[in-house]
């Protein structure tokens, strides 16, 4: 179902890349907060895109992506306070469109799923976790289940297997593509990879300290 959870797993980081390239190059002259607005939208947008991957299936790379150019734009737009009023018009178009698409990807997973994959990729590990243990107490399944997996992979990412693994029967139970223990630690240790891969492309640590 997943290319993470396969032979075929492939991180499309050029892509990922040449988004944020664009969106900081659509906001030229625009000033640094839209170069830093349009990083931090597109690492949260691709983190929350690995997510999304974990639950409904795809290409990790697509789901990636597709948060990554949504959380860019609204980053790079939101931090541009330079340009005439035909340029800031057409910019708030663009924002607005991004973020409906943005917001459907928080809706996909949940507001303190999407919180929480945010933090864990800024290594903020205590926040994440936080975030995550109200994300398993929604009565949404699948944003129950998204916080099922950022906790495991915030234990996982500060090397605690003990912690990551007394997670697994649970989504062995709740999610139904994983019907092993040992399947759900392949899973991690793959989405752990991507994890890094979008903290390098973003010139983050890959591992925190």
């Amino acid at each position: 179902m997943l290319n993470i959870r396969n032979m075929s797993r492939r991180l499309d980081r050029f892509l990922v890349v040449c988004i944020l390239s664009l969106a900081v190059a659509s906001c030229a002259g625009a000033g640094e907060g839209a170069v830093k607005g349009a990083g931090a939208g597109a690492l949260a947008g691709a983190a929350s895109g690995l997510v999304n991957s974990l639950i409904w299936g795809g290409d990790p790379g697509y789901h990636m992506a597709r948060g990554a150019t949504a959380g860019a734009t609204i980053g790079a737009i939101g931090g541009a306070v330079q340009g005439s009023a035909n340029a800031r018009a057409k910019a708030d178009r663009e924002a607005a469109q991004q973020q409906r698409e943005l917001d459907m990807i928080r809706r996909d997973i949940g507001n303190d799923a999407f919180n929480a994959i945010e933090a864990l990729a800024e290594c903020k590990h205590s926040v994440a976790i936080a975030n995550a243990d109200v994300a398993v107490q929604s009565k949404n399944s699948n944003h129950a289940l998204a916080g099922l997996w950022i906790k495991t992979l915030a234990y996982a990412d500060q090397k605690n297997s003990s912690a990551a693994h007394d997670m697994f029967p649970e989504i062995v139970r709740w999610d139904r593509d994983i019907n092993s223990a040992e399947q759900a630690d392949k899973v991690v240790h793959d989405a752990l990879d991507e994890l890094k891969a979008i903290r390098a492309e973003f010139h983050l640590p890959q591992t925190c300290g």
